[in-house]
Order: structure tokens, then sequence, then C-alpha cells
């Protein structure tokens, strides 16, 4: 099972296979099969945070632009987020928030980053992957 998943309001966790390591290197410990009892260093739930919210620091501002797709707009974000890693000047409450997210998939937390469509079909769709790829890749340098 993948630890950090994007999903719409409607999309439910999918169960894939399990790793014995996460993106970070971390050895984690599998789940049983019922699902049923709590593994220590596992959170029984995945934790949910909604990324398009008017409130989330890592909101994709570029959607609802005129004359742009939601394609456009999610890789517009893709684009400015890796630009403001390399400038090293992401805003402090959106490092605060990464910071978060990677301390969660560190101790052993799934994380759904949900977006406000109904259902994410693709990598286009939604600019959590590009959110999902940024936590895994600064997990990865601690």
């Amino acid at each position: 099972m993948d630890p950090i998943q994007v999903l719409g309001r409607n999309d439910v966790r999918r169960e894939g296979s399990v790793k014995d390591e996460n993106m970070a290197g971390q050895l984690l410990v599998k789940k049983t099969p019922t699902g049923e009892r709590y593994v220590r260093g596992m959170s029984r739930s995945a934790k949910r945070h909604f990324i398009n919210r008017k409130d989330s620091p890592v909101k994709n501002h570029f959607i609802g632009l005129p004359m742009w797709t939601r394609v456009d707009a999610v890789k517009a974000f893709d684009t400015y987020l890796w630009s403001q890693h390399q400038k090293d000047s992401i805003g402090k409450s959106s490092k605060d928030w990464f910071n978060a997210r990677v301390k969660e998939l560190m101790a052993g937390h799934s994380i759904d980053l949900v977006d406000d469509l109904d259902y994410v079909k693709s990598n286009d769709d939604s600019h959590g992957f590009t959110l999902k790829n940024y936590i895994e890749y600064l997990a990865k340098g601690i």
C-alpha cells in the first residue's frame, strides 16, 4: 500500500501490494489481512488532508484562472513548486505544512491528500501528485 495517496472527495483508499519500505527508506510493519487489529507503528486509518480548501497553505492558486484548463493549472503548480524549491523561497506556512507531512510519513502514518474533485483519475487531474512527490523527496533527504 502506498503510504501517500491522492484522492477525490468520493474516492476511497486503494489497497495495493505492501512494500517493506516506504519512499523514505523506513522499514514498515505489514498490516494483518483482516484489518481488524492495530499494528504498532502504523496508523489505523489514513490522515486526510484537504489540499484545495481556501485555508490550505498548499492550495493550487492556478485553478480557476480564466482560459486555463485544470491540466494547465496542475502543470503550472508543479513548475511553480519546484522552482520555489530551487530558489529556497517556499513560504513559511507551506514549509511547516510539508514538514508536518514528512513527520507523519516518517512516523508510519498513511496520508490521504484529498482534492475538491469527485474522483481523481490521472496525474493531470490534481496537484496532489506534485505534493506527494515533494513530500517523498523531502523524506528521502532526512
